[in-house]
């Protein structure tokens, strides 16, 4: 039975090729307006930490199945059955990939003020909007007043992440196994490539032994995105 294309939604940028966002990192459609498109699929809203509605991408939708994903890992969880060529999660990983994840995230919070200011330069005014008042509730406003001591904490943040490659007999963190954990590290590094200007990118590409531009550069090998 011939199958229809899932449907990944993501949001609008002005950049060239629109992605940039580390979760929904592999757009296939791009809605103006995230919470009417969300309703007109029936998706469920999110709960903010302050207990009100948000739509928040990535939202797959699958045609063939009538399924409904919303966040990137179930999302990766979904479709590694039927659609994945390899596993993503190999070996029995993804309880060990989700705590991977919460790990990951705990690194780079610290520093994304800077990033996060940048992030709704690139946006549409509704979706900026938006963007600032999902992420102003964890993160609380103003974003552009600690510049350098971002930049500070976000390369401590990469010395532990490095520490853990480091531990692998490969060049991927479940050493010569690609899996989702390189996918969560290599998508944080695509946002930062997107959004900051050049010489932000060739700064934290000069970090660990040039390891993050390598690392990405895999990624998007193994992923024939390069």
């Amino acid at each position: 039975m011939t199958q229809t294309q899932v449907v990944l939604y993501d949001t609008l940028s002005n950049l060239p090729g629109n992605n940039w966002s580390p979760n929904p990192a592999k757009p296939r459609f791009e809605p103006s307006d995230i919470s009417i498109a969300m309703k007109a699929i029936d998706a469920k809203p999110n709960k903010r930490s302050d207990g009100t509605d948000v739509y928040l991408v990535p939202v797959l939708s699958d045609p063939n199945t009538g399924a409904l994903i919303t966040d990137s890992l179930e999302i990766a969880s979904y479709l590694e059955k039927p659609y994945s060529e390899k596993a993503i999660f190999p070996n029995n990983s993804e309880s060990l990939t989700r705590e991977f994840d919460s790990a990951h995230f705990r690194l780079i919070i610290p520093a994304v003020k800077s990033i996060f200011a940048r992030s709704t330069e690139i946006l549409s005014p509704a979706s900026a909007k938006l963007f600032i008042g999902v992420r102003s509730i964890d993160v609380p406003l103003p974003w552009d007043a600690t510049y350098s001591e971002d930049w500070a904490l976000l390369e401590k943040g990469y010395n532990p992440a490095h520490e853990w490659y480091q531990k692998t007999d490969g060049k991927w963190f479940m050493g010569d196994a690609f899996s989702y954990a390189d996918i969560i590290v290599a998508c944080c590094l695509l946002w930062f490539k997107r959004v900051l200007k050049e010489y932000g990118w060739v700064r934290i590409s000069s970090w660990n032994g040039a390891k993050w531009a390598q690392l990405l550069a895999g990624v998007e090998k193994e992923c024939k995105l390069a």
